[in-house]
């Protein structure tokens, strides 16, 4: 049985293209993690719903059917949401225990990364954080899926849990 499992949430997809080399390198396993009531595809809608409303920060998220004791180390990966980690990522920290796990932390976003790493470093209190990772891109117009951090930032970042 793998002992890596990469855990994320994306919703523009940009994440999902480094969780796939991630999963690569890792020879890991993969938990998408999704909201029970899907956000809408419209972004600007999004943030009109979302940006400067405290009340919606929670959300529920879909049962993640995947037993975490099996794992030691675990790779997390989500977007960047008003200066903090998405709330689906948020939800899925407070609600499962990751005592005791390794884990890598990155959050994408286009140059904002305000508060996420001390998002995670407070949701995970009892895990030992090996390493983060600013995951860049393109913040031009017709241009966001372009990443901006490099390979090399990645394989580095990555080595720090092998």
């Amino acid at each position: 049985m793998k002992d890596t499992l990469v855990v994320y949430y994306s919703y523009s997809r940009n994440s999902k293209k480094v969780v796939l080399e991630v999963q690569k390198k890792l020879d890991a396993d993969i938990l998408e993690l999704e909201p029970k009531i899907p956000f809408s595809e419209d972004y600007d809608a999004v943030v009109e719903e979302w940006q400067n409303n405290e009340l919606k920060r929670d959300v529920e998220i879909k049962d993640i059917g995947i037993d975490l004791s099996h794992y030691s180390k675990l790779v997390l990966i989500t977007c960047t949401w008003w200066y903090g980690i998405s709330p689906v990522m948020k939800k899925f920290l407070k609600e499962y225990d990751l005592s005791g796990k390794d884990v890598l932390v990155a959050s994408s976003n286009a140059g904002w990364i305000g508060h996420s790493f001390k998002d995670y470093q407070d949701l995970l209190p009892n895990s030992t954080i090996k390493g983060e990772l600013n995951l860049v891109f393109s913040a031009n117009d017709g241009e966001q899926d372009k990443i901006i951090t490099t390979d090399a930032e990645i394989d580095e970042w990555i080595a720090k849990i092998m």
